[in-house]
């Protein structure tokens, strides 16, 4: 009897050591990315967060970057069903299925990313995890880059010139934001817009001062329209695999953990504000003509695009959130946010 018991013990013992070195080893997490590797995305937030999770993990966890192992739009679907293990991607891409981030993409909200950003995170946080519309993964972060303005192709004065533009859309919001101004509206990835614009397929975009100045386009879009909060945003967003998350070892997933969430947000937020706003100087120097929309036109354009916040917030109530509540508590944190910070919302 005591020598059974011995064994069962020994036997219990070899199972823990062989979990223990299990979770033990080294895990190297293949990051699918579908930027240009100087890209700012990639330079000043995805690198530093994969060295700093190697650091936390003492080089247990790495994060191997790798060439796009697909399309932009493709990349949450890469990482569910693991493909890459983890992925920036850009909600928009796959409209209607990220609904309720959308909350981020409605007119006049904030242009300062870092407030924005921390905003939206909690607000997604308390009001959307639940709905678990990134099913499949763990969501490390989702931020803003910075408010859309409009840039266009000379000739354009006022709101009443942009009836027939051709404008490139991101994603649903923007389409329907597009489509009452009057312009029309032709559907592409980020990585098509330089070949859309310097070939005159398009006439512009909505988009950051940051990208236009990352991707070369003033010479093709040198009229910069302005509205208080931007005409729209993107929601951009981190996730990692279930099966990759449950390779790491508990304590590793605390560390990863506390690198990612809020952390995360106003980390690559502030990246992105800082870049935006060396990128307003410089479009100025570049010789953008920036039209600031005040009084009248301003009032014309929100008339125009109120049905925007209306039809977003029917179709994700439908999904079994508050929506009213989130966009009221959304609202309410940019301001909270901007005092904590410091700093203006606008």
């Amino acid at each position: 009897m005591k020598k059974r018991t011995l064994i069962t013990a020994l036997s219990g013992l070899a199972m823990i050591a062989s979990v223990t070195t299990a979770f033990a080893q080294d895990v190297s997490l293949r990051f699918s990315n579908w930027l240009p590797p100087t890209h700012p995305i990639v330079t000043n937030m995805v690198e530093p967060w994969a060295a700093d999770v190697a650091k936390a993990t003492e080089g247990r966890v790495t994060v191997q970057i790798l060439p796009a192992l697909g399309a932009p739009g493709a990349h949450f679907d890469l990482v569910s069903n693991g493909v890459a293990d983890i992925a920036f991607g850009v909600h928009a891409y796959t409209p209607e299925r990220f609904k309720l981030t959308e909350i981020v993409e409605l007119p006049f909200t904030a242009e300062n990313a870092q407030v924005n950003s921390i905003a939206y995170w909690r607000t997604y946080d308390e009001f959307f995890a639940s709905a678990d519309e990134h099913a499949g993964t763990r969501l490390l972060g989702l931020w803003v880059p910075g408010s859309y303005q409009l840039f266009t192709r000379e000739g354009v004065a006022g709101i009443d010139d942009l009836q027939g533009l051709r404008i490139r859309v991101p994603g649903a919001i923007v389409e329907r934001i597009a489509t009452q101004l009057g312009l029309v509206s032709i559907s592409s990835p980020l990585t098509e817009a330089y070949d859309q614009i310097s070939r005159g397929i398009i006439d512009g975009m909505f988009q950051t001062y940051a990208t236009v100045m990352d991707f070369n386009m003033t010479e093709h879009m040198p009229v910069l329209m302005t509205v208080p909060g931007g005409f729209s945003a993107s929601s951009q967003f981190m996730v990692i695999s279930d099966a990759a998350w449950a390779r790491i070892s508990p304590e590793d997933q605390e560390a990863i953990a506390a690198l990612s969430g809020e952390a995360m947000v106003s980390r690559f937020a502030a990246v992105w504000q800082e870049h935006n706003g060396g990128a307003d100087a410089d479009l100025v120097a570049a010789g953008v003509t920036k039209i600031d929309l005040t009084g009248e036109e301003l009032s014309r354009v929100e008339e125009l695009l109120a049905p925007i916040k209306d039809g977003w917030l029917e179709e994700a109530n439908a999904r079994g959130v508050d929506a009213d509540a989130a966009l009221a508590f959304y609202r309410e944190a940019i301001d909270t946010v901007a005092q904590e910070l410091g700093v203006p919302a606008n």
